[in-house]
């Protein structure tokens, strides 16, 4: 995600160079500032004994849901039509 984000910064710093586009010049800062808060240490809080059930259940849905998104998103033919079947009716 963080190389993502800094190819993304790259592309807005690009595009910001144009005098025609405002949009670079208001979010580069925003996303400047993000990338600073996201190189900061982060404190790891030890995960007590009764949240480590929930919390799994929690990140397995969250990562089931995910790949059920990143499927839909990269399967072949049209995404409108992704729910009637498999991806390959669709075609």
């Amino acid at each position: 995600i963080f190389s993502l984000l800094r190819s993304y910064i790259a592309l807005v710093e690009q595009v910001s160079g144009f005098q025609c586009c405002k949009f670079g010049e208001e979010v580069k800062p925003a996303l400047d500032k993000f990338v600073l808060l996201l190189q900061e240490p982060v404190k790891m809080v030890p995960v007590e004994y009764w949240m480590e059930a929930p919390l799994c259940q929690y990140t397995m849905d969250r990562l089931f849901s995910f790949s059920i998104f990143t499927a839909r998103v990269f399967a072949v033919g049209d995404p409108t039509h992704h729910t009637e079947g498999s991806a390959q009716k669709c075609m």
